[in-house]
C-alpha cells in the first residue's frame, strides 16, 4: 500500500517515519479511505506498544502520508526467523505487550483483524536490551463508530495463517475476539516454531475452517501443560469459547511471563498524553480540552489537528507538548532564535485567536475605539449643524406664519427673501379683485425657486 521514509525533524532534531501511499494501488479511492481511517485509528492510541502517529496529511499530488515515530528494530517475524522458537517467558512477555495494546485499541471499538508477527515490531530498549514490541498498520481495521462500511461481507482480510474462522467467512464477523484468535495463533508459533496449520494459503483456510488445533505439546514437550492448555482456549473455533477480551487472555498468562519487568520497558520520561501535557504546562485548560476530545471524536482529526483550528493553544506550544509526549528532550543550538522564528511563523500562518482568548487595552478594542472618537466627533458636528441650521430655520418659520390667511378675500404677499435682507415681520396687504380668494406663497428660501399658487377652494 505506501511507502516508509526515514526523516529528520529540522527543529526537534528528531529522526521519523514517514508513511506514503503508492500512487499505483488498485482501488486507490478506497485505499485512500483505508489509509486515513489507519491514521485515526492509531492517533488514539496513548500506549507504548503503540506506533505513535505525530501527523497526517497530504502533499501537493493529493497523495497522503502519516508521519510516525522511528523505531530502531525489526518486526516479530525476522525476529523470530533469526532466533527460532523462543523461551516460555520471552514469548508469553512479548504476547503480554500486543495484548495491553489491543486492549485499549478494542476498549475504542477499533479491532485490528490483521495480527501478525510482520506487523509487530520488536525494538530493545535499556541494558540489558529487552524486547518492546509495537503493534502496527491499522490500515484494515474495523472501527465500530464508523458508520462508513469499507469491507463488503463477502471479503475477508488479514493472513489465512493467523486469521480467526469467522473472519475468513466473512471479515465483517471479525470482532475482538478474531484478534484473541491472531494473538493465540502468534503465541503457538512463538513457542513452536510453527503456525498452527501449514500449507498453502488455499489449503490453510480449509484447515482453520475445519481441521482440529494440533495440541502444543506433540511439538515442544517441554511446554507447561497449562500453558499449552491457554493457546488451545484462544485457538477455539467457537467464538463464544474463547477468551472473550485481551485483559482475560493477559491475566491468564501473567503467571508465565518475566517476574519483574526492567525500568527501561516503561514510558520515556515526560511522555503522556497531549492533552494532559498541554493542561500540565497552564497552556490549556480542563474545560478547551473536553471541548477538544469531544470535537475530535465527531471529526476524527488528530487531538493537535482540532487544537490549531479552533486556536486553543499556538503551534509553538503545540510542537513543545507533541516533543514531550514522545519523550524527546529539546537541545536546539539556539533555542531563542528557533522560538523568534516559530513565533513569527505562527504570526504569519495562524489566524488571530477568538477575541475572548486573548487580552486586549481597550484602545484595541474597535467597538470602544470607534465610540471614543465617534461620540465626540458626532456631537461636534450636530452642534455645527444646528447653527448653520438655525437662522433658516427661524426665518422660514416667519414667512409660514406671515403667509397664512388671516381675513378673508384678503391675498397676504409677503416680501422677497434673499440670503443677505432679513425677513419681512409684517406682512403687506391688497384687496382681492376675484371672487374667489387665493393666497400666493413664495417658494422655499434655500431654492430661490419661482412662487406657487395655492386655491383653498379646490381642497
Amino acid at each position: 500500500m505506501g511507502v516508509v521514509f526515514e526523516a529528520t525533524h529540522l527543529r526537534l532534531r528528531q529522526r521519523l517515519a514517514i508513511k506514503i501511499l503508492r500512487p499505483d494501488v488498485p482501488d486507490f479511492e478506497e485505499i485512500v479511505a483505508r489509509f486515513e481511517r489507519e491514521a485515526r485509528a492509531a492517533a488514539q492510541l496513548q500506549s507504548i506498544h503503540t506506533a505513535r502517529v505525530i501527523d497526517v496529511d497530504a502533499l501537493p499530488s493529493g497523495l497522503p502520508y502519516i508521519v510516525l515515530e522511528f523505531l530502531d528494530g525489526r518486526d516479530l517475524d525476522a525476529e523470530l526467523a533469526a532466533t527460532g522458537r523462543m523461551a516460555v517467558e520471552d514469548a508469553v512477555d512479548i504476547v503480554l505487550q500486543v495484548a495491553d495494546a489491543m486492549s485499549e485499541a478494542h476498549g475504542l471499538g477499533i479491532v485490528h483483524r490483521d495480527l501478525k508477527p510482520s506487523n509487530l515490531f520488536v525494538c530493545r530498549v535499556g541494558e540489558p536490551s529487552r524486547r518492546v514490541v509495537k503493534v502496527l498498520d491499522f490500515g484494515i481495521s474495523k472501527v465500530e463508530s464508523e458508520g462508513r462500511k469499507l469491507t463488503p461481507s463477502h471479503e475477508y482480510f488479514g493472513t489465512p495463517y493467523y486469521a480467526a474462522p469467522e473472519q475468513l467467512r466473512s471479515a465483517s464477523m471479525a470482532d475482538a475476539r478474531s484478534d484473541v484468535w491472531s494473538l493465540g495463533a502468534i503465541l503457538f508459533e512463538l513457542l513452536t516454531g510453527r503456525t498452527p496449520f501449514v500449507g498453502s494459503p488455499t489449503s490453510v483456510i480449509t484447515k482453520v475452517i475445519s481441521d482440529p488445533v494440533p495440541w502444543p505439546n506433540d511439538l515442544r514437550s517441554d511446554l507447561p501443560r497449562e500453558l499449552a492448555r491457554l493457546v488451545m482456549r484462544a485457538l477455539q473455533r467457537d467464538p463464544e469459547h474463547r477468551f472473550q477480551n485481551m485483559r482475560e487472555l493477559a491475566q491468564a498468562l501473567e503467571p508465565f511471563g518475566p517476574k519483574q519487568l526492567p525500568a527501561a520497558a516503561g514510558p520515556a520520561p515526560g511522555r503522556g498524553k497531549l492533552g494532559e501535557i498541554l493542561v500540565a504546562d497552564g497552556l490549556l485548560t480542563h474545560a478547551d480540552l473536553t471541548h477538544a476530545l469531544a470535537e475530535q471524536r465527531r471529526s476524527g482529526k488528530l487531538l493537535g489537528r482540532v487544537l490549531l483550528d479552533l486556536r486553543l493553544v499556538s503551534q509553538v506550544d503545540l510542537l513543545t507538548a507533541l516533543a514531550k509526549q514522545q519523550g524527546v528532550i529539546v537541545t536546539p543550538e539556539t533555542p531563542s532564535q528557533m522560538v523568534r522564528e516559530y513565533r513569527l511563523r505562527d504570526a504569519e500562518t495562524t489566524p488571530p485567536a477568538p477575541f475572548h482568548k486573548r487580552p486586549r487595552r481597550w484602545w484595541q478594542n474597535r467597538w470602544l475605539a470607534a465610540a471614543a472618537i465617534g461620540l465626540p466627533l458626532g456631537v461636534a458636528t450636530a452642534m455645527w449643524l444646528g447653527g448653520k441650521l438655525k437662522p433658516r430655520s427661524a426665518a422660514t418659520g416667519l414667512v409660514e406664519a406671515a403667509s397664512a390667511p388671516s381675513l378673508p378675500n384678503v391675498a397676504l404677499v409677503p416680501t422677497a427673501l434673499s440670503a443677505s435682507a432679513p425677513p419681512v415681520s409684517a406682512p403687506t396687504t391688497v384687496p382681492t379683485l376675484s371672487p374667489a380668494p387665493r393666497v400666493v406663497r413664495p417658494a422655499p428660501a434655500h431654492t430661490g425657486g419661482a412662487r406657487e399658487a395655492f386655491d383653498p377652494s379646490g381642497i
